[in-house]
């Protein structure tokens, strides 16, 4: 090879470049195949350090997220975008014209969105769809030890039932004894009838303050990406049926619980990461 290069006129080092250049293409294609594959398998909801850490950990396939996002770049293959609704000054004005605190338990969680125990710090919400003939509520509780979604309700109304549903699944199992449960300040969450079934099974009430979404972040972050990544924000739901949409909910809660991995869980998704810190009490409390 050093004769040919000296015959050629060109260094070995330019002639592996040169080699290596006209390779590229083909991998990069055999590597947007791949890309292309989980991405339809997640929801198009990896951006590059997300599908680097995937390809790592389930495929075996090790390679620089700056390489990622330049071929999912090339070859269309971006993770959709949450967008904001409103301009940032638009939710700080409206805040602002909401302070009042009325009628309701004080901020206990306080944006402490963090928990070492499950099911000591949940947070629950109530957000909607628009599908064709009606609206679709959607009313969940998320666990702040691992963000899973432990139950959620659908339903064509938003009443008291359509709140409540979650939250009687927790009670169900018995291991609710001085949770703290946080929600917004809707009228569901005001009723006689919630603050009796908390009172009812020993859990701690707190709410969020008036007008302020950041209270309670986690929940309406998760709201956020779900609905991007089912694609409701980049096109319109009016023209789907009830059912349908309640399928793919009920199968993107099955795939962002089970497989859907975050950083803050160490690259794991919510039920792995639930697994291996229970295995590592159980371990810790077998050796004492």
């Amino acid at each position: 090879m050093k004769l040919l290069c000296r015959i050629a006129g060109v260094s070995r080092s330019g002639y592996y470049r040169s080699v290596e250049a006209s390779a590229s293409p083909n991998r990069d294609l055999t590597l947007a195949d791949t890309i292309q594959q989980v991405q339809q398998e997640v929801w198009y909801s990896y951006g590059a350090k997300r599908m680097a850490r995937y390809l790592a950990l389930h495929e075996g396939i090790l390679i620089n997220h700056k390489r990622i996002a330049r071929i999912m770049h090339e070859y269309l293959l971006n993770a959709r975008v949450r967008t904001r609704r409103h301009p940032a000054y638009w939710y700080h004005q409206r805040h602002a014209q909401r302070l009042s605190d009325r009628q309701c338990a004080p901020n206990l969680l306080d944006r402490k969105f963090t928990s070492v125990v499950p099911r000591k710090k949940l947070v629950t919400d109530v957000t909607w769809v628009n599908f064709a003939g009606g609206t679709l509520y959607l009313s969940a509780l998320m666990d702040l030890f691992n963000h899973e979604i432990i139950s959620y309700e659908m339903s064509t109304q938003n009443t008291a039932a359509t709140t409540l549903a979650p939250i009687l699944v927790l009670v169900k199992t018995g291991n609710c004894d001085g949770a703290l449960l946080h929600c917004d300040r809707g009228p569901t969450y005001r009723s006689e009838a919630y603050q009796r079934l908390l009172t009812d099974n020993k859990i701690i009430s707190s709410y969020s303050r008036a007008g302020n979404c950041w209270d309670n972040a986690l929940m309406e972050c998760f709201w956020g990406h779900m609905k991007c990544e089912l694609g409701y924000v980049h096109r319109s739901t009016k023209k789907r049926s009830f059912n349908s949409l309640a399928q793919e909910i009920t199968e993107y809660m099955s795939f962002y619980n089970e497989r859907r991995i975050q950083k803050n869980l160490g690259w794991s998704s919510p039920v792995q990461y639930r697994m291996q810190k229970c295995g590592e009490m159980e371990s810790i409390l077998l050796s004492t």
